[in-house]
């Protein structure tokens, strides 16, 4: 029997892979095309030394700790102006007896006037009377310029045409009614053309000021009348409201300058209007004052609704603090400019200089590191 040339190829390659010491891949011998790689054994994996890691000592020293360096801490302290608009009620006492004392108060008005305006002071200003009887006012603004504000030309003339009053021998002074009807009647003031059309505006502080050498003889008490006036700012404003009275001094009244000897002249104590204005942080002025200047001034600045006195939030390092309004640097000056109190830790205005309404101001400052 003759072996096929196939068959003799195959035992000639499995016995040259054997001579030579090669590996095949295909056990059934090389085929035509067929790529043979040789056999690699696998490398030896000797036994591992595993030994404890070897730690050097010898540098290792105490860790100290120190505190960081010192730096300075600065602070700055922000704060809003006020707005700065008062709407201010005279209540004129008509009587022939005030006739003196009502030409004094027009003829010191712009002492008023001016007051407000240096303290930057947007005013409106309304006179009525304590006369609620059917032919006096009852509560209504008088005069032909019914409202005086800032845009007012000659505003002393106009406030002396709305306090001068004719002749009369009325008594009865009911300031305190005719307060509570011109704030809080809307028929006086609920459309255009009635007299106290636009006196009231929101957000305004309101003053009231009561001008007589009488007492009030309204029905009520003064608590009552305090609440009243709370009541027309509504909640959240009551502190923006005040009573303050030009009236004869407690506890026995006084006599005007050159009317001791007339008969009735003396001016009564004021007891319920001292007591208002008391209750509602007013001022109280003597009506036998030779001159209302001084009186005037004290009320304007007292109707300021300006803030003068604002607060350090933490201690300042001396001669570190800064203040700007509205980013205009403003210098330490006890009459032009600010002054620092230390005994309650406050920037202050004590002088001719107030933030002017709305402006923002800056206090910045260095502060003492703990």
């Amino acid at each position: 029997m003759v072996a096929s040339p196939l068959v003799r190829g195959d035992l000639f390659s499995i016995a040259l892979c054997s001579a030579l010491a090669l590996a095949c891949n295909d056990p059934a011998g090389p085929v035509a095309g067929r790529k043979v790689e040789p056999r690699v054994a696998p490398p030896p994996i000797g036994r591992a030394q595993i030994a404890p890691p070897l730690i050097d000592r010898s540098d290792t020293s105490r860790v100290v700790l120190r505190d960081p360096t010192s730096l300075a801490s600065t602070q700055v302290d922000l704060y809003r102006q006020a707005d700065g608009v008062v709407d201010i009620l005279w209540i004129v006492d008509t009587t022939g007896s005030m006739e003196n004392q009502r030409r004094s108060l027009a003829g010191n008005f712009d002492r008023f006037i001016q007051t407000l305006v240096r303290l930057n002071t947007r005013f409106q200003i309304g006179v009525t009377t304590g006369d609620m009887s059917s032919t006096g006012e009852r509560g209504a603004l008088r005069g032909r310029v019914k409202i005086i504000d800032n845009d007012t030309p000659d505003p002393r003339e106009v406030f002396r045409e709305n306090t001068t009053f004719p002749g009369s021998r009325k008594r009865w002074l009911q300031a305190l009614r005719a307060m509570e009807r011109s704030l809080t009647d809307r028929s006086l003031a609920d459309a255009p053309g009635k007299p106290n059309y636009g006196f009231l505006r929101p957000g305004a502080a309101l003053a009231v000021i009561a001008v007589t050498d009488g007492d009030d003889e309204s029905f009520g008490g003064t608590a009552w009348y305090a609440r009243l006036l709370r009541g027309v700012k509504g909640k959240g404003y009551e502190n923006l409201v005040s009573f303050s009275t030009i009236a004869g001094t407690l506890p026995e009244g006084c006599w005007p300058p050159g009317e001791e000897s007339y008969f009735g002249s003396k001016a009564a104590p004021a007891v319920r209007l001292s007591d208002l204005a008391r209750r509602t942080g007013g001022v109280v002025a003597s009506i036998c004052d030779e001159t209302f200047e001084g009186s005037l001034v004290r009320i304007a600045e007292a109707l300021s609704t300006l803030k003068r006195i604002f607060p350090l939030s933490l201690p300042p390092v001396a001669d570190t603090l800064s203040v700007t309004v509205n980013g205009v640097p403003i210098r330490e000056h006890p009459v032009q400019g600010w002054q620092y109190r230390p005994e309650v830790n406050s920037v202050t205005f004590p002088g001719d200089y107030v933030p002017p309404p709305g402006a923002e101001l800056r206090l910045f400052y260095a502060i003492d590191s703990p």
